[in-house]
């Protein structure tokens, strides 16, 4: 079964190059992206992907406005925020509007394993709910997952 895409979105193209570069794995496809518009042309046209949001984006669209956006452009997607730029309350909201993960801004070698880590798990959270679920008989006579 196919990883998901990840797409790296953020204003700052240095970042979005570091963050893809430390993200990337080898079998992982990695695209990055500056433009809203752009973005949600990929989400629109995309199967499952893992968008890692960094510093906004060129529009200047806040991200409790960008983030239902986005899940109106592709319900599967998974967005994980990694940035320092959220208040308090804008963070509650984002994350009642379906952010799967929020970080800060990795700037040293942990940041950049949890947001590793965090990328993984929704890899993993994307392959799994793809993946088929299949019943068969026991000795018990119930049935159970494989």
């Amino acid at each position: 079964m196919p990883r998901p895409k990840i797409i790296v979105a953020g204003k700052n193209p240095i970042h979005r190059a570091r963050t893809a570069r430390m993200l990337s794995d080898g079998d992982v496809s990695i695209e990055t992206t500056g433009s809203a518009a752009y973005l949600m042309e990929m989400l629109l046209h995309g199967g499952r992907s893992i968008v890692v949001l960094s510093d906004g984006l060129e529009e200047g669209l806040s991200f409790a406005h960008l983030v239902p956006l986005l899940k109106s452009c592709n319900s599967r997607s998974t967005i994980i925020l990694a940035t320092d730029d959220v208040s308090h309350v804008e963070e509650l909201r984002i994350r009642q509007q379906g952010v799967f993960y929020r970080t800060n801004q990795p700037a040293c070698a942990e940041g950049w394993e949890e947001l590793q880590l965090a990328v993984d798990c929704a890899c993993n959270s994307a392959l799994y709910a793809n993946r088929p679920f299949h019943r068969r008989e026991t000795r018990e006579g119930y049935e159970k997952p494989l």
